[in-house]
C-alpha cells in the first residue's frame, strides 16, 4: 500500500519542480524601468498614435520622474504637472498629466514597456499595441 503513495508523492514532486522552474522566467525577464526614468530629464523622441507620427508636437518637450510619483512637463517654456506610476507586475507605466494640451494629453494613458535603457525608453499603448508608440531619450 505504502509503494502506490509514495510514488504518486514522487510524480507530483517532479510536476510541481517543473512547473515552477519553467514558470521562473516570466516574471524575471521585465525590467522596471523605474530606477531608469527617475534619473534625469527626459525628452520624447517619438509619438504615435493609430499609425500617426506626431513627434514633431511634442518637439522640445522634456519629462522629469521624480521617484514619489509625481511628474513634470515642460513644452515651450510651460511646466505642466501630473502623476506616475509604474506596475512591475503588469510591466506597465501609468502617466496622467494635468493639461488640456492637445499633445500632451496623448501622454496620459497605460503604457507597456517595451525596451529599457539609461539612455532610452519605449512604450507601447495598452490600448492599441500596434500603432501606439512612445519613445523617450535621456538628456
Amino acid at each position: 500500500m505504502k509503494s502506490p503513495f509514495i510514488i504518486f508523492t514522487l510524480k507530483c514532486s517532479v510536476i510541481l519542480y517543473f512547473a515552477a522552474c519553467t514558470g521562473i522566467n516570466e516574471y524575471t525577464t521585465a525590467v522596471s524601468a523605474t530606477p531608469h526614468v527617475t534619473k534625469g530629464v527626459w525628452k520624447v523622441n517619438l509619438l504615435k498614435e493609430a499609425g500617426k507620427d506626431m513627434s514633431t508636437d511634442l518637439a522640445g518637450c522634456t519629462l522629469t520622474f521624480i521617484p514619489s510619483g509625481k511628474i513634470i512637463a515642460v513644452k515651450n517654456g510651460e511646466l505642466i504637472r501630473g502623476n506616475w506610476s509604474e506596475d512591475e507586475i503588469l510591466n506597465r507605466i501609468t502617466i496622467n498629466l494635468e493639461t488640456k494640451d492637445p499633445y500632451l494629453t496623448k501622454l496620459n494613458d497605460h503604457w507597456n514597456v517595451s525596451t529599457v535603457s539609461d539612455k532610452k525608453v519605449t512604450l507601447q499603448s495598452t490600448e492599441n499595441p500596434s500603432s501606439g508608440r512612445l519613445q523617450i531619450t535621456s538628456l
